[in-house]
């Protein structure tokens, strides 16, 4: 994850959490409050396998909210990085999810400037 500030570095998805923008190659990826924290939780595990259970603690407050809201928004969450060519979230049978690293011909492909 790179902040919008740091141009110096490579990689191609940058969440800035001082505005609540992501930016994957220059395209803005247009998310909801809570799709925005549901990535920022699996940014942050960087390449692991984040479990249903410590997502729902990380993103929804609520206890009373069941693991399918989680599949439900990660499914959303997908189809938007997908769009905006990321690769998107994997998901690991009875175990989580866990964020996808671009190849590295998609890391190091040129902005553009198109909003998703």
């Amino acid at each position: 994850m790179t902040e919008f500030n740091e141009p110096d570095r490579p990689e191609a998805l940058a969440i800035d959490k001082n505005l609540f923008e992501v930016r994957f190659h220059g395209t803005r990826i247009q998310l909801t409050a809570t799709e925005f924290d549901l990535l920022d939780a699996l940014d942050s595990a960087a390449d692991r396998v984040v479990p249903r259970s410590e997502l729902l603690r990380k993103v929804w407050s609520d206890s009373s909210t069941g693991a399918r809201v989680v599949d439900t928004f990660v499914s959303r969450l997908r189809a938007k990085l997908r769009l905006a060519g990321h690769p998107g979230i994997a998901s690991v049978r009875k175990r989580g999810y866990r964020l996808l690293s671009p190849p590295e011909e998609i890391r190091a492909a040129p902005p553009t400037e198109r909003a998703v």
